[in-house]
């Protein structure tokens, strides 16, 4: 393995910054926008539970097809990295688009956080896809995968709990009363900073493992291939899983600390410690898969998601300390889970077009990703069905059966889901020895006539 080209530094940065790029949106959709749209726009929860579902199943359905277009993009500057420059200012105008739907009249402002937020969502995919199957492309040495990997969510996470910081801050700077503003005015400097992030991403990346077998003409046919094989299968549901857990956590995370907790002002803070222990835990990847093999680390990490899962359930809501202690404790069991099973999810494309003989990388990769908005979007139908159930209404003291849900939901919810996903794991049989010896012959041009 030590023959193929290593990736360079400035290319390293440069694909990691794609993650920061990504996470400008993310991670203040992902702290703040369920509480955006009920406490500044006004809507019902069960209408914002109505639009996550429909953002999540929509780009479920998309994002087959973009990656279908994707892997049969031929370009002279690849078949993926034109998709950064394309989508780049689309994306930006797109964020700004949807942060201003609380201007619009009540009759109007329904559909149009819809509409807008449902075609955000759509732009996100669409450049996603190229860049998660750019992994696989940028070189087909496993180990400088996982590296990239490590880098590419070390400093993902890390900007999280920066932009999780930053975004009140520059939400603030309208002035007090004027959060409808501020939202536009942060998601402007965001889109601004995103474009810039994914214009240097196609100058200063390159696909310089790109296997000569094409995809099948028809694309059902690639997804038929794929839910054939049995490592594949096993990412796919510890993938739903996985991002099920995620979801509800971070969904959840905002109630509990506002309405159990009792402390508002501690929101922001909770979140950030979350994505500090995400970005330590992916940052270590490399060195804890010196110790375990890339299945038994998950399975030990997603157990430890669950023992803290568990301890925000059972923590008095007066017990801050240990209810920190177990929210810094799960992001960094979760943060390696991350990165290694986005490096397997490059290897097990590898595998696939070895076993068949047609490359379709991005593909892989997108139904990967699909599994994963499935569980996210039964997480939050469930958030939005619990708070209704309960009557919620924003900033009102809470009833002990809505306390109770919040605190089901995000401890013993997602520790199930843990515990099962550690079970799943153990389904998946590509070996190390098996990935390095598939990707030699691929880079050497060999396809498997089995």
């Amino acid at each position: 393995m030590g023959a193929y080209q290593r990736v360079g530094t400035v290319e390293t940065v440069s694909y990691s910054l794609g993650d920061i790029g990504f996470n400008l949106y993310w991670a203040p959709m992902t702290a703040f926008l369920m509480l955006y749209l009920t406490d500044v726009v006004g809507l019902s929860a069960a209408a914002v539970g109505g639009l996550l579902v429909a953002m999540r199943i929509s780009s479920a359905v998309a994002e087959p097809v973009f990656a279908a277009i994707a892997d049969r993009t031929r370009t002279a500057y690849g078949r993926y990295r034109p998709w950064f420059l394309w989508l780049s200012l689309p994306l930006a105008a797109s964020g700004v688009l949807a942060f201003s739907t609380a201007s619009f009249t009540e009759e109007t402002r329904l559909p149009a956080v819809y509409i807008s937020f449902c075609l955000l969502n759509l732009i996100y995919t669409a450049i996603m896809v190229p860049y998660n199957a750019m992994s696989g492309a940028l070189t087909p040495d496993s180990g400088q995968r996982e590296y990239l990997m490590s880098a590419r969510f070390g400093g993902g996470f890390l900007a999280m709990v920066f932009l999780t910081w930053l975004t009140p801050k520059l939400v603030g700077f309208t002035g007090p009363g004027q959060e409808a503003l501020g939202w536009q005015f942060a998601m402007t400097v965001f889109g601004v900073l995103a474009a810039g992030v994914f214009i240097n991403l196609f100058l200063n990346t390159h696909e310089r493992f790109t296997p000569q077998s094409a995809p099948h003409a028809n694309p059902l046919r690639d997804v038929g291939d794929l839910f054939t094989c049995r490592p594949w299968v096993a990412l796919f549901l510890l993938g739903f899983v996985q991002m099920a857990a995620f979801a509800l956590h971070t969904g959840v995370a905002p109630y509990y600390i506002k309405y159990y907790v009792g402390d508002p002002d501690l929101v922001t803070g909770f979140t950030m410690l979350f994505g500090l222990g995400l970005a330590a835990g992916a940052a270590t990847t490399s060195t804890l898969t010196r110790w375990l093999t890339r299945r038994s680390l998950i399975a030990v990490m997603l157990g430890i998601v669950a023992a803290s899962s568990l301890g925000l359930y059972l923590a008095p809501r007066d017990q801050l300390g240990l209810i920190l202690f177990c929210q810094l404790l799960g992001g960094l069991a979760l943060g390696p889970i991350w990165a290694i099973t986005m490096a397997m999810y490059a290897d097990v494309a590898d595998f696939n077009a070895w076993r068949t003989g047609k490359t379709a990388t991005a593909m892989t990769f997108s139904l990967l990703m699909v599994a994963r908005k499935i569980g996210a979007a039964i997480a939050v139908a469930l958030i939005a069905w619990a708070l209704t159930a309960e009557g919620y209404t924003a900033n009102t003291a809470a009833s002990g059966a809505l306390l109770d849900h919040i605190r089901i939901l995000i401890g013993v919810v997602p520790a199930g889901m843990a515990a099962l996903g550690a079970l799943i794991i153990g389904f998946y049989d590509l070996k190390a020895d098996q990935v390095i010896r598939v990707q030699a012959e691929i880079a050497g041009g060999i396809k498997n006539e089995a």
